[in-house]
């Protein structure tokens, strides 16, 4: 009788368990895991014998019963994700198995989990090695399942998160995160626009100071159509502006051409002002600089709202390829320049003052003779020689130029100085 009573008790608390759990399944610790992951245009009743057979075969079976019938999180579950790949393991996604481990193994131990994540974490590690302590390595078979009386209440919570969070997404976003600085930087790293101040936009009745701007600036690289635009939105008193610089490429070489303005409903194309030569241009790999001159963009339509952009003390490079730096620089100043014209006026006149110098030298002669009493002059006639010697056209001339050079050598002097002071 008692034997009687004993067994009915075993066979309700398998019944029991039996209608407990419930899937996505996740099966591990054993070398034979694998022949029961299911495969694609076969039914789920296709592994009732596959899992039979690993349900017999394993010594001892551990289920673990989990309060949630959500994905898994492997950072919230670092010691449990360690545990499953140290090995074979297969997934099971559907709701009930073909075949329940209860009544095929005796040896089975339920482990019903709290529900927070680092003490489940912790319990399924514990009592996983205490059992292979006891059975040994690969004897063990590992199954984390849910719970049956939970399932459609959690999935109905999940659904309604799901949705919460798709609501979330949908509603309007707050304001753009901005920046205030005068370095412009493509995402990736494909290009770069470099200010010392802000741009300054002319419109028809005012002129717009554009410093603050948004963090997303892209470049648009169409390598293939020769050419490439650089888009910078910026911020002006709660309006956006969106500038989008266009480079041409032609045989190896980029060139700043126009640039594309839009602001409140209008947009115009505004036309760098200048040559082939003076036009913001380098190769491709090499970045342009300008500190002494200004580039406008002009707007050939004077009817328009948006006039003018002016671009001043500005470095930029397009197609940058991800580095981190600019590349070697082409200057917009020549070499031909104000201090360098300077330099070579006064050097220039240094030389000819050194050039005359040097041949007054050569042209005195030391007498040859010593003088007599017989050759000795009078004083009236000494005065009347060095008044004749001093009146020669030549050698006023001569005085007279070089009296005015050392004076222009003077201000030329203070003039180079101020130059290079002022550059």
């Amino acid at each position: 009788m008692r034997q009687i009573f004993v067994v009915t008790l075993l066979c309700l608390a398998l019944g029991s368990c039996t209608a407990s759990i419930s899937g996505p399944f996740i099966f591990w610790g054993n070398s034979k895991v694998a022949s029961v992951q299911p495969q694609l245009l076969l039914d789920a009743s296709s592994q009732e014998l596959p899992l039979t057979q690993l349900f017999k075969e394993v010594t001892a079976i551990v289920v673990f019963v989990r309060n949630a019938t959500g994905r898994l999180e492997g950072t919230k579950y670092p010691q449990f994700q360690n545990l499953v790949k140290s090995g074979p393991w297969s997934y099971l996604p559907q709701r009930s198995l073909a075949v329940e481990p209860f009544g095929h193994n005796v040896n089975i131990e339920v482990v019903n989990l709290s529900g927070r994540a680092e003490e489940d974490d912790a319990e399924i590690l514990t009592a996983y090695n205490e059992a292979l302590a006891t059975f040994g390595q690969g004897e063990v078979l590992g199954i984390l399942a849910s719970r049956e009386e939970e399932a459609h209440f959690l999935a109905k919570r999940d659904a309604a998160a799901g949705e919460e969070e798709a609501n979330r997404k949908k509603e309007p976003e707050g304001p753009e995160e901005t920046e205030d600085n005068f370095i412009y930087v493509a995402e990736g790293n494909k290009a770069v626009l470099s200010l010392n101040g802000p741009l300054e936009l002319r419109l028809s009745n005012e002129t717009l100071s554009l410093k603050e701007h948004t963090k997303q600036i892209t470049f648009d690289d169409q390598h293939a159509k020769g050419y490439g635009r650089l888009s910078i939105t910026f911020m002006y008193s709660g309006e956006k502006c969106t500038l989008r610089f266009k480079f041409s490429l032609i045989r190896g070489s980029w060139t700043l051409r126009n640039v594309e303005v839009e602001y409140r409903d209008q947009k115009s194309v505004l036309l760098a002002r200048g040559d082939e030569y003076s036009l913001p241009n380098a190769p491709v790999g090499f970045s342009y600089r300008c500190s002494a001159e200004n580039v406008t963009f002009l707007n050939t339509a004077r009817n328009e709202t948006i006039q003018s952009l002016l671009l001043s003390d500005f470095q930029v490079q397009p197609w940058l390829n991800g580095r981190q730096k600019f590349g070697d620089v082409y200057d917009c100043v020549g070499f031909v320049s104000a201090p360098i014209l300077a330099g070579l006026l006064v050097v220039t006149l240094l030389l000819g003052i050194l050039g005359i110098g040097i041949s007054a030298m050569l042209s005195m002669h030391t007498p040859n003779r010593f003088e007599s009493s017989r050759s000795k002059q009078s004083e009236p006639e000494m005065f009347v020689l060095i008044t004749y010697v001093a009146l020669k056209p030549l050698a006023l001339f001569t005085l007279a130029i070089e009296l005015f050079l050392i004076h222009l050598l003077f201000v030329l002097i203070v003039l180079y100085v101020y130059v290079l002071w002022y550059y």
